[in-house]
């Protein structure tokens, strides 16, 4: 039996799964990486070795007898993120990652002008023509990637980094049609192109594991490392079964909601204004990708601000477990009421200075129960309303997943409402972990055929 491990280096947590030869998930690991670092209001910034280590150790704490036999290794993790290195691959500044908003809506309309790129403030491009134009670019970089672009390297012992077309166009100054850097704006914005990593195709083999990577890993040296994945693609690749019919909706601390497009699309028929992104997907294909920056944070926040209340009248809240099984409750036994909650509490992409709303306030509908079912629906249509008119024609279901969807349904019930479709929860974990690791497997095995969709299977070992 030949095994494949997959990595992800999440916004909190580093995961590791092991697939056999069907796919299924024979073992897997998670774990906190608490490696976000104190920095300016605004800048969303995280310890890059400290998240480096977080996923191998979470990669060395499978099961030995399934490590030994691993013949290929797929990597994923958050994107849009960036990091600078030097000439030896080292670090020269955090990870600054897709929460990030130094990027003002006025420096933004400032690279448009100037390049043409529609950026958004937490991706790569945005913030290295940030750092570039308040002197903040260390003088040391020698080159850029993601996080997990950063592992791979570690892995392989490269000199070089590289990366994919799906983490190369949530950076932004990428071409979708040529899969190149759009040269001229970088260079519009005087950042030296050698500081971007080579593009290369999805399910390239990078290198091979080198004998301290794998001596750590427990593993055998020489098997091929893939280039890294982004999340959003990698999970997909796991969840989705028949992708031309189905809407993926992924809802934990952020969210995302996507759909990918028949082959042979043109993804130019499919550009919806600011709100959502088309995205590079395995096997020549597109993806429609919207993603709210106040995902399942946006529920969360209700059961903050009950907390919260309770502890200013003098009274000892319920624990978080409670508290959001009883505004499941109080939020399904609600009817219909006028209130309405637009829950951009963060801002959006699109627009960083929107914030959150609540109308139809009346002197009797504003109970607990009204508000959560309020704030359930406005979270699936705010998902809804990004997605261009069309996109989600022909679809049959909704494939959920995040753990913000499998533990409160109230929120599956509101989705179902917005979307008109039956809602297929996934029946597994670690999804996108498990998506870099089929990339791998699939490539390994079928490379030059059409990638192969699988839904995820959890089979665990006891």
């Amino acid at each position: 039996m030949e095994y494949t491990l997959g990595i992800d280096i999440g916004t909190s947590k580093a995961a590791s799964v092991i697939i056999d030869e069907s796919g299924s998930v024979v073992a897997h690991d998670s774990r906190p990486h608490d490696a976000r670092l104190h920095a300016p209001k605004g800048h969303a910034e995280y310890d890059a070795l400290q998240l480096i280590q977080a996923a191998l150790e979470s990669a060395t704490s499978l099961p030995e007898a399934y490590k030994s036999q691993v013949t290929a290794i797929g990597v994923t993790g958050q994107m849009h993120g960036i990091i600078l290195l030097d000439d030896t691959l080292k670090p020269v500044t955090p990870l600054i990652n897709w929460q990030d908003q130094r990027c003002s809506p006025q420096f933004l309309d400032e690279l448009k002008a100037q390049t043409g790129e529609n950026l958004k403030t937490g991706y790569g491009g945005a913030t290295l023509a940030w750092l570039m134009k308040h002197q903040r670019l260390p003088h040391t970089v020698a080159s850029s990637g993601t996080i997990h672009d950063m592992l791979v390297a570690v892995l392989v012992g490269a000199k070089d980094i590289v990366m994919d077309p799906t983490d190369a166009a949530s950076w932004g100054f990428f071409d979708l049609a040529s899969k190149r850097w759009n040269l001229h704006a970088i260079e519009d914005l005087d950042i030296q192109p050698h500081i971007l990593p080579k593009v290369v195709e999805s399910g390239s083999v990078v290198g091979s594991l080198t004998k301290v990577a794998a001596a750590q890993l427990g593993m055998q040296a020489g098997i091929p490392v893939y280039a890294a994945i982004g999340d959003n693609q990698a999970s997909l690749m796991a969840t989705l079964s028949i992708p031309e019919t189905q809407i993926a909706l992924t809802l934990g601390t952020g969210g995302q909601i996507s759909v990918v497009l028949p082959a042979g699309s043109n993804p130019a028929d499919y550009v919806g204004g600011n709100t959502c992104e088309i995205r590079p997907y395995p096997g020549g294909r597109y993806a429609v990708v919207a993603a709210p920056l106040c995902g399942g944070s946006a529920w969360a926040w209700l059961a903050d601000v009950a907390d919260s209340w309770l502890r200013e009248l003098g009274l000892t809240p319920p624990d978080r477990t409670t508290l959001y099984k009883r505004l499941n409750e109080l939020g399904s036994e609600a009817t219909e009421s006028e209130l309405i909650i637009a829950p951009s509490f963060l801002g959006e992409r699109d627009d960083p200075s929107r914030r959150g709303a609540i109308w139809g306030i009346n002197l009797s509908n504003l109970t607990l129960g009204n508000t959560a079912r309020a704030l359930s629906l406005g979270i699936m249509e705010n998902f809804r309303s990004m997605m261009p008119e069309g996109v989600l024609k022909e679809r049959r279901s909704v494939v959920c997943s995040g753990n913000a969807l499998r533990k409160n349904p109230l929120l599956v019930s509101a989705a179902e409402k917005i979307f008109g479709l039956p809602l297929n929860p996934v029946e597994g974990f670690e999804e996108a972990a498990t998506g870099a690791a089929l990339l791998a497997r699939e490539t390994a095995k079928f490379r030059g055929a059409p990638l192969k969709h699988r839904r995820l299977r959890r089979t665990l070992c006891s």
